[in-house]
C-alpha cells in the first residue's frame, strides 16, 4: 500500500512538471535571437506571399494566441509543422524516435548489465583484475565521446573496413528493407554495431565505478558477516545479498545519467549520421526550424521526466524506506 501511495505521489510530481514544462518550451525558442519567419519565408519573397506563408504558420499571429493553438494542438498530439521539412513535426520525430530508440535502448541496457558485473567482480577480485577494470573505466570515462567515435570510425572502418562508417544501411538496401523490416536485415545490424559499441563504452564507467564502490561497501557490513558466520558460502552472499543492497545506489544513478545519455546520443548520431532524434536537433537548430527544435525539446524532457519516474518507482520497491520519506 506504502509503494502505490508513493507512485500516486511520484505520478503527480510528474505532470506537475509536464505542465511547467509545456510552456517553458514555447516560450525558450522563441526567445532566440532572429527571427523565425526568416527561416521559412526567405528574404527575396514577394511580400503578398511572404504574407500568405505567415499567416499559414500562424508566425502573424501575438505570442498568446500562438500559444493558444499551439495547447490546443498538443493536446490532440499535433507539434506544429516543421519548416524544413513541411511536413508534421510528430510524423517526422516517431520515425526518429525508433531510430534512436534501437540505438541507445540496447547501450544503455549493455551499459547497465556490462557495468554491474565487471562493478562486482572488481569489488570481490581485488588485485591486478580490479586495477584493470578501475582504471579502464577512468579511461573511458575521461575520453570525449566525439574523440572516441572518430577514433572507432578511423580504426574500424577506415583503416580496418571491418563496418560500415556512417548510416542505418548500405545505399540501396534501405528501400529493399523499408519500414520496420529494416531493423531485421542483417545490414542495419551490421551498421549497429560501431556506434552501439561507442554508446556502451561511452555509459559502462559509471556503473563499473558505482557498483564497485558500493560493493565494497556492502561486504563490510555486519549482515554479510553474520551470514558468512552462519555457513554461508561466500558466492551466496556476495551475489545475493550484498550485490542487492550494492544495486541502489546504480539504480539511483539513472536519473544523473539523463543529460549524459541525450549529449552523447546528439554527438554519436552526428558523427555516426545515424537519422535519429539527436541529428534531427542537429540540423533543426542550423535551419532554425523552431517548431522542430520545441518538439524534440519536448518529447526529450517529456522522457527524462517519465524516466525518472519509472527510476523513483523502482527506487522505492528495492528499498521500502524510501517509500515513507
Amino acid at each position: 500500500m506504502a509503494l502505490l501511495h508513493f507512485t500516486a505521489r511520484r505520478i503527480t510530481q510528474m505532470v506537475m512538471t509536464i505542465v511547467i514544462i509545456v510552456p517553458l518550451t514555447f516560450m525558450l525558442f522563441r526567445a532566440v535571437p532572429g527571427d523565425p519567419g526568416a527561416a521559412v519565408i526567405g528574404p527575396d519573397l514577394d511580400p503578398s506571399v511572404a504574407a500568405t506563408l505567415r499567416e499559414r504558420y500562424g508566425l502573424d499571429q501575438p505570442l498568446a494566441v500562438q500559444f493558444t493553438r499551439y495547447l490546443g494542438g498538443l493536446l490532440q498530439g499535433d507539434l506544429g509543422l516543421s519548416f524544413q521539412y513541411k511536413q508534421p513535426v510528430g510524423d517526422i520525430l516517431l520515425g526518429k524516435l525508433v531510430n534512436t530508440a534501437v540505438l541507445v535502448v540496447p547501450a544503455i541496457t549493455l551499459a547497465l548489465v556490462l557495468g554491474t558485473a565487471l562493478g562486482a567482480i572488481a569489488a570481490r577480485r581485488r588485485g591486478l583484475l580490479d586495477a584493470l577494470l578501475r582504471n579502464g573505466a577512468f579511461v573511458a570515462k575521461a575520453s570525449p565521446v566525439f574523440w572516441t567515435a572518430t577514433l572507432g570510425l578511423l580504426l574500424f572502418s577506415y583503416r580496418l573496413e571491418w563496418v560500415p562508417s556512417i548510416g542505418m544501411s548500405t545505399p540501396g538496401q534501405g528501400a529493399a528493407n523499408a519500414g520496420m523490416a529494416l531493423f531485421a536485415s542483417p545490414d542495419f545490424w551490421w551498421h549497429l554495431i560501431l556506434p552501439l559499441a561507442v554508446m556502451t563504452l561511452y555509459l559502462v564507467p559509471e556503473p563499473l565505478l558505482t557498483m564497485r564502490t558500493a560493493m565494497t561497501d556492502v561486504m563490510h557490513e555486519d549482515f554479510i558477516s553474520l551470514g558468512r558466520a552462519q555457513g554461508m558460502s561466500t558466492a551466496r552472499s556476495t551475489y545475493l545479498h550484498a550485490a542487492r543492497n550494492a544495486m541502489l545506489p546504480v539504480v539511483s544513478l539513472m536519473p544523473a545519467l539523463t543529460g549524459v545519455i541525450i549529449g552523447g546520443q546528439v554527438i554519436i548520431e552526428t558523427i555516426f549520421s545515424w537519422p535519429g532524434m539527436g541529428r534531427t536537433i542537429v540540423d533543426a537548430v542550423n535551419t532554425f526550424d523552431y517548431p522542430m527544435m520545441q518538439g524534440v525539446f519536448l518529447l526529450t524532457a517529456l522522457m527524462a521526466v517519465a524516466v525518472n519516474a519509472v527510476i523513483d518507482v523502482l527506487y522505492a520497491y528495492l528499498d521500502p524506506r524510501v517509500r515513507l520519506a
